[in-house]
């Protein structure tokens, strides 16, 4: 691999993921709304707690869940479709995963908006669909079964996705670069909620 690559796929990906999606369309569909400023209902205190993340799901609370899903599934192209580029361009070689790393990191600590941005989920799941379709598809409808009928907790239904995928990587495939990218994408998203569980 070339370092100087490695650098540009590292800074690129980090740059693109600090688009905030969830930001551009609010300020389309909404310009009064302030994402920043998303204010719930705390049942411990009688008061209200603000959130720190601001991302799809922020986002379906202000515009409503149709928006919110939207800006969603266009945050997960936004990590898959520059991601699938380069992996088509150097097929024998993982730049696509630093880059897919890298969107993710941007998009939780965006350089435009002070580091505030949203959870992740969105931009990882769409880089993790490029390292293997099957397996996020079979993971994430497992999470979700699990995490309605089984668990009955619906954090591991929608987070539940890239752990099990995680697991899926280690047994399908034994390659430690792949199942080492795909933890880092876990730690990432776990470090995406810290704020927004402090604050709760």
């Amino acid at each position: 691999m070339q370092i100087s690559i490695i650098i540009l796929c590292a800074i690129d990906g980090y740059l693109w993921g600090s688009i905030s999606i969830a930001r551009i369309v609010t300020r389309i569909a909404s310009p009064d709304k302030n994402l920043n400023q998303i204010e719930l209902p705390d049942a411990n205190t009688g008061g209200t707690f603000n959130l720190k993340t601001v991302g799809a799901t922020t986002a379906s609370m202000v515009l409503g869940p149709k928006i919110g899903g939207l800006i969603g599934i266009l945050d997960i192209f936004k990590g898959l479709v520059p991601t699938l580029i380069i992996r088509l361009i150097f097929p024998d070689h993982p730049y696509f995963i630093i880059l897919g790393t890298a969107i993710v990191v941007g998009h939780i600590f965006p350089l435009y908006f002070g580091f505030r941005g949203g959870g992740g989920l969105s931009p990882a799941l769409g880089t993790l669909l490029v390292l293997d379709p099957l397996g996020l598809f079979i993971s994430v409808i497992l999470a979700f079964i699990l995490g309605i009928f089984v668990l009955k907790n619906i954090a591991f239904a929608v987070m539940g996705g890239p752990i099990l995928f995680l697991i899926w990587v280690a047994l399908r495939t034994g390659n430690w670069f792949l199942i080492i990218f795909s933890f880092i994408i876990n730690i990432l998203l776990v470090v995406a909620v810290i704020p927004d569980v402090q604050v709760y």
